[in-house]
């Protein structure tokens, strides 16, 4: 394939190269769907770590990466030095006309690096500013020439910052459907399972889950619940390690940790549970779409934007266990009801969340602000 010189040149960073972590989906999706004869993509990862492993991946795409510091790894002065001292090796793997971040952080030593060297600065916003400095993320809004919201949570987010509408572009996350085999054909089988996927965080209130499974198991004795996450609050899953003995579901609840076979273990699954207080996405909800596994979630604003309750999946109040116990009873117990929220699950997903719709949006959007500049 001929590539023109005049090509846009794209400089993508991420926190690193970890398939079990986000970004890595959406920083596989630009790679593969981003039209290499309109674009130059090179990847920056901010740590090695995952290198050894998503390294040959790129190569195959024939995606040049490298690791350097395009922000400090934290706030002391050696560490700052450190950063500057990197952009060096960023500018000799250019030049870029992009930079587009997909760093979580709401630190905006990147945003104000990336305009010092004339590269137009790009961010995704994934979340909503957890543990974040909500001054950090106003800095770095304001040195930003184009936000992606990844829902419609998220840009109401921004808005409440003062973020104007001009600078804020809504692209919802996108799955690669080519990866995702779906199918709802469920092989018999003596226990019917329950599936939670995240962190194990309060936030995500795992508790929930548990109590809605404790309440079934009288008139359910072969349901079973599985957690899947990786432990980042030990207070937390203590908690909810005591939280298994004393409702007597030590023989029913197991902890996973965290899984890179997230997809396999919901093709096993009967019902995905996803209790979280906050979501400003619900990624976990796509991947349950994606194969076929109905889906029961909070009704807070990210689910709330993929979810039509009722049609493609089940919605519950927060931290309503009958509730959710209710909704997980009605999959478990009515086959055509579970066929039909998966059906339109993975309707919805091809229609408005695929990974190609992402990334088409993505680059109409590298266009735009080329243009502009």
């Amino acid at each position: 394939m001929t590539v023109s010189d005049s090509r846009i040149r794209v400089l993508l960073t991420v926190p690193h190269l970890n398939s079990t972590a986000s970004p890595y989906r959406e920083m596989i999706a630009i790679a593969k769907y981003l039209p290499q004869d309109e674009f130059s993509l090179t990847i920056c990862s901010l740590r090695k770590n995952g290198i050894s492993e998503t390294g040959p991946v790129l190569d195959t795409m024939n995606i040049p990466y490298f690791v350097a510091r395009f922000r400090p790894r934290g706030y002391t002065l050696k560490q700052i030095r450190q950063s500057l001292a990197d952009q060096a090796l960023i500018n000799q793997s250019g030049p870029f006309d992009i930079q587009h971040s997909l760093d979580f952080t709401s630190s905006p030593f990147e945003a104000l690096l990336a305009r010092f060297h004339r590269r137009v600065f790009v961010y995704s916003q994934r979340n909503l500013n957890p543990n974040g400095h909500k001054q950090a993320l106003r800095i770095k809004a304001t040195a930003t020439h184009r936000i992606i919201a990844v829902s419609k949570a998220v840009e109401a987010f921004l808005h409440s910052h003062g973020v104007t509408s001009s600078k804020i572009q809504h692209v919802p996350l996108g799955i690669d459907l080519s990866t995702m085999t779906y199918g709802t054909e469920k092989a018999d089988k003596p226990t019917r399972r329950v599936l939670s996927v995240g962190h194990i965080v309060s936030l995500k209130r795992q508790e929930v889950a548990i109590r809605a499974v404790a309440l079934l198991a009288n008139t359910m004795p072969n349901i079973r619940l599985d957690i899947a996450g990786a432990v980042t609050d030990q207070r937390y899953y203590e908690e909810l390690q005591s939280l298994v003995r004393e409702t007597g579901l030590s023989e029913r609840v197991r902890f996973l940790g965290l899984r890179d076979d997230v997809p396999d273990l919901m093709r096993q699954a009967d019902v995905l549970v996803l209790c979280s207080e906050s979501e400003a996405f619900g990624w976990v909800i796509l991947e349950a779409m994606s194969v076929g596994l109905p889906a029961v979630a909070s009704a807070v604003d990210g689910p709330k934007t993929i979810i039509d309750d009722g049609c493609n999946g089940l919605l519950v109040p927060v931290g309503d266990v009958e509730g959710y116990a209710q909704a997980i009873s009605s999959v478990l117990t009515n086959s055509a009801l579970a066929a039909e929220l998966a059906t339109n699950g993975r309707r919805l997903v091809e229609e408005r969340y695929s990974a190609e719709r992402m990334v088409q949006q993505i680059a109409d959007l590298y266009r735009d602000v080329v243009q502009q500049r």
